[in-house]
């Protein structure tokens, strides 16, 4: 039997009339958890295709900093191929209070979530994600469902592609969640991940980004190795043929 659990959307997601988007409501999927916490909390830097400036938001979205974060992938191949880079998507990522008090350097972490959940993204669509903005979060939620829409109702409004949170929040019953959106959404496409150790984490970021782009789940036990099968969510970091021709077919919701 399937672990998946779509679900209605919960209250937060308003409705938009924006030609050409999605303004029904998305399904929710969520993600287990690892079945291995590997508790690797060091952390190995992501590749970073471009350099970028993120700005540092408060709990009230308010600006109280900024950051800035250089290429480390300057090598011939890496800049060609970021001459042909087709898209680039920008991502809010906040943190909650408890993934904060964890970790002094909450924002070098979320940021190297994010850039590790791109790999695949870069290398197999040409798509870049790139953190424009860190922020403070409250989560607030009795499930994983609640804290989704928690982070909906605290960061809608913003132009950004992606807000992503990352949680150590006792209430979040699942290794991520995310809305599975059926065309391009009306504001950010929103998910949440739990804090499962590096490696879990971003392999659970790259999930439910996939997600955001529309994309389902291959059945468990049916062998297809792609990370939006459970049986390999955390092990691998490429999609099944179907998944890859459903990002190339839907890439254009997001960024430009």
């Amino acid at each position: 039997m399937s672990l998946a659990l779509s679900v209605a959307l919960v209250p937060g997601i308003t409705e938009a009339k924006d030609a050409g988007k999605d303004v029904s409501q998305p399904k929710i999927e969520v993600l287990p958890k690892a079945k291995e916490n590997m508790n690797d909390r060091s952390m190995k830097p992501a590749k970073v295709e471009s350099d970028s400036n993120a700005t540092i938001l408060d709990e009230k979205g308010k600006e109280v900093g900024k950051r800035s974060f250089k290429s480390n992938t300057r090598s011939k191949d890496t800049m060609m191929q970021a001459a042909a880079a087709t898209r680039v998507v920008t991502v809010l990522a906040v943190a909650d209070e408890e993934y904060r008090a964890q970790y002094s350097d909450w924002q070098t972490r979320i940021q190297n979530a994010v850039e590790s959940a791109d790999n695949a993204f870069y290398r197999d669509h040409n798509i870049d994600f790139q953190v424009k903005a860190l922020g403070n979060w409250s989560s607030q939620g009795s499930n994983a469902s609640a804290i989704l829409s928690d982070l909906s109702n605290d960061w809608s409004g913003y132009s950004y592609d992606f807000v992503v949170g990352f949680t150590r929040d006792a209430n979040f019953d699942a290794g991520g969640i995310a809305y599975v959106y059926s065309s391009a959404p009306s504001g950010s496409a929103f998910s949440v991940n739990l804090d499962q150790g590096t490696t879990n984490t971003w392999h659970a970021a790259q999930h439910e980004f996939s997600h955001n782009f529309g994309l389902g789940h291959d059945p468990q036990g049916s062998g297809i190795r792609c990370i939006m099968n459970y049986d390999y969510s955390y092990s691998v970091d490429y999609w099944d043929q179907d998944h890859d021709n459903q990002i190339e077919q839907n890439e254009y919701w997001y960024g430009n």
